[in-house]
Order: C-alpha cells, then sequence, then structure tokens
C-alpha cells in the first residue's frame, strides 16, 4: 500500500552538512551565532522588516510580538476563529481579550467585510494568521488598522516568500513566521522568526527572549568592564544576572539556522513546487461539484501549508467516513486546525468576545479536510490521492 503523507520535510545533503559544520565549529556558539544572526537579517528582509528575532518555535515568536508590543491589558485583539491555537495562546497569556470574527469561504482568511461594522471600544489590535499558507486581504486589514490606531500582528507561521501585490510595502507592525519541520522552510523541525521595523519593539522582544536580563540587548559580550559597568540596588553586578524583565528563554538553535539557511536557497522553487501540486489537485477535484476548494486572491502567489478541501453537497456531513476510507488506504489527512475555536474545549478556559455568526468556520469544522501538497508529493501519489477520493464519492453518494 502506498502511503501519502499530509507533510514531510523536504531536505538534502546540504542541509545535513550545514549542521554538521556547526557541531565541528564552535562548541560555545550552539544558541547563537553567525547562522542565527545571517538567517534573521534575510527573514526580516523578506517580510521588508528592518530586524529579524530568531526564537526557539514559531509559537514562541508569536508571544514576543504580541508582548513586545505592550498592549493595555484587558484590550481586545480582532482575530479570526478559524485559527490555529498559538495564534490565540499569547493573546490571552499577555492579558488581552480575543475578539473572535469570522472568515471568508473563498479564502478561509479573515472576512474583511466584518472589520467596519464591530463596536471598537477598547480594541486595541488585530491579529491575523495568514491560514494553511494562504494570505489575508492585507490591504483591507492595513487601512482599517491605521484608520482606527490599532497594531497588527501578522501570524505568518504557514508561509514564507509570498508574493502580495499591493502598493503598501509594510502593513504590520509585527510579523512572524515559523521553521517547523512541515514549513516551506524548516530549521531541522524547529525554529521561528519575529520581524519587527521598530527598534524599540526589538529590543522588548530581545530582552523577553533571554530570560529578561539585560546582556540580551548588547551582544551577550564577555567584556568583562562593559559586563560590570551597572549596579543594582547600589551594587556593581554582572550584566548577564541583572534582570529587567519577567522573561522567557526562547533562544533559538544555531543548528536550525544553519540547517535554515540552506533551504532558503531553494525557496522559490519550493514555493512554486507547492503552488504546481496544489493547482494540480484543484483541477482534476473541479470535474466534481461535491469538493470545494479555497483559493487564494489574484493579487496572491503563494506555497501552501497544505491542500484544503471542503466537502460538500452529497458529501457535506461525511467528513468522517472520508477521513477513515483515505486513512485506510495510506493517505494521511487532518481537519482544518481548531475549525470555529469558540467549539473547542479550550475556549471555556479563557475570556473572549465575539462579533457575528461563524457559519463559514462552522462549516470547515464540520466538512473540511487538509491532505498534502508539499515539496515531496509526486505526481504518482497525487494520482493514487485523487482516484481514492472519487472512489469513496462513489460509495458515500
Amino acid at each position: 500500500m502506498k502511503k501519502v503523507y499530509y507533510a514531510e520535510a523536504n531536505y538534502s545533503d546540504q542541509e545535513i552538512e550545514a549542521v554538521l559544520d556547526v557541531l565541528r565549529d564552535n562548541r560555545l556558539a550552539l544558541m547563537g551565532g553567525k547562522n542565527v544572526k545571517e538567517l534573521e537579517q534575510k527573514v526580516a528582509q523578506i517580510f521588508n522588516k528592518e530586524f529579524g528575532l530568531m526564537t526557539n518555535s514559531g509559537s514562541s515568536s508569536n508571544l514576543m510580538a504580541v508582548q513586545a508590543l505592550n498592549l493595555k491589558k484587558g484590550s481586545k485583539v480582532i482575530t479570526p476563529s478559524l485559527t490555529f491555537s498559538t495564534t490565540v495562546a499569547p493573546l490571552v497569556q499577555s492579558g488581552l481579550i480575543p475578539l473572535f470574527i469570522d472568515v471568508e469561504r473563498q479564502t478561509m482568511q479573515i472576512d474583511v467585510s466584518l472589520l467596519k461594522k464591530i463596536p471598537l471600544d477598547g480594541v486595541s489590535a488585530i491579529c491575523v494568521p495568514n491560514l494553511i499558507g494562504n494570505i489575508a486581504n492585507w490591504r483591507e486589514i492595513y487601512h482599517f488598522a491605521k484608520e482606527n490606531n490599532l497594531k497588527i500582528i501578522e501570524d505568518s507561521a504557514d508561509t514564507i516568500g509570498y508574493k502580495y501585490s499591493t502598493d503598501i510595502k509594510n502593513w504590520s507592525d509585527v510579523t512572524t513566521t515559523s521553521f517547523y519541520a512541515s514549513h516551506v522552510v524548516t530549521g531541522a523541525g524547529f525554529g521561528g522568526m519575529t520581524c519587527f521595523s521598530d527598534k524599540q519593539y526589538y529590543q522588548n522582544a530581545l530582552s523577553l527572549r533571554g530570560w529578561g536580563r539585560r546582556s540580551s540587548l548588547y551582544g551577550e559580550t564577555e567584556d568583562i568592564e562593559r559586563r560590570l559597568s551597572a549596579k543594582v540596588d547600589g551594587i556593581n553586578y554582572d550584566d548577564k544576572y541583572i534582570f529587567d524583565d519577567m522573561g522567557y528563554n526562547f533562544l533559538p538553535s544555531e543548528i536550525s539556522a544553519a540547517f535554515a539557511l540552506v533551504q532558503l536557497k531553494n525557496l522559490e522553487s519550493n514555493i512554486q513546487n507547492r503552488i504546481n501540486n496544489y493547482n494540480y489537485i484543484k483541477d482534476k477535484l473541479s470535474v466534481s461539484n461535491n469538493f470545494f476548494v479555497p483559493t487564494s486572491y489574484e493579487n496572491v502567489e503563494t506555497g501552501w501549508l497544505a491542500f484544503p478541501l471542503i466537502l460538500q453537497n452529497k458529501l457535506v456531513y461525511k467528513r468522517k467516513e472520508v477521513q477513515i476510507f483515505l486513512e485506510n488506504n495510506g493517505i494521511q489527512t487532518r481537519t482544518i486546525f481548531t475549525g470555529n475555536i469558540l467549539r473547542q474545549p479550550v475556549a471555556k478556559k479563557f475570556k473572549w468576545e465575539s462579533f457575528g455568526g461563524f457559519e463559514i468556520s462552522d462549516n470547515i469544522m464540520e466538512s473540511g479536510i487538509l491532505l498534502g501538497c508539499h515539496n515531496r508529493q509526486t505526481k504518482e501519489k497525487m494520482d493514487y490521492m485523487l482516484g481514492k477520493i472519487f472512489e469513496i464519492e462513489k460509495c458515500l453518494k
């Protein structure tokens, strides 16, 4: 039986050699060295930002993004109901109140038509994921946020290197991405990046990333005079143990950075592979009206994290049967992240508000499936997967 994976890490001997070089080179720099610095610069540039701050994961990067902005405790942050847990968790962990609205069916991205209808009392920001690697309507989000003096958080964990044609060059106050194993660029399974243009926000995050200690701001220098130039309560003290913030250990791995730098060299071709795979599956499924495939806006070109498929018409409530059949035939599947997060058990554990209904998020939760369209997916495997999809369609009609 063939095995068709939902996600596979794509790498070569070049990435392996880059990791070995780190292990051979410097036993003192495993937690951040020249590779981390280079990756920070390159990823910041990709997202049109001045500063990049690498962390140990995309989820950590999201927490750094939110806390660096110093949003007012108890204020509300607009965010979509179809999401991922660690898009929302940093808001809650930072004492903020998520204000959920629905998504568009066509793109699965936040429904920008709802933004101007939302009462904005107590709202401080908008936090939007580029969900499943598709891209939100950032032009509309930007103008809405600027008109209402809201901070903008772009969670681009699921994609990097996308093209978005607009007259706005820099639409967010902070953008994050993730180098998780299944993503377009992976850092040997780990790593994330938080990107800023504002130096103060960057320095806030820099301190938080490294335990909240003051030396984080100065490159962790070993210059003893510099380290002992400050005082704590009148006592000369080492910068490495002066704590200005209640921080975290979200420090990045030099191994992850070296791995990801090699991946960046193939970014364009890897994105194109994902686009080609997405288009191939979409075109083949278009012969049936039982399948709806979300698409991108016309001004977007992106590498999809996975292939989203919404069952409709005669298959609308048959998601469980379809998944079991595909899995039993060696085809990995997933549901579309949280579905409507307000129906998840975790929604009982934090304070939130909502605006409008959630028809689209509910429909996707009930009928949505993710399939593999990653770089290692082959035409042979996609044809096998498509054949099984049409086979189960016939059985369930």
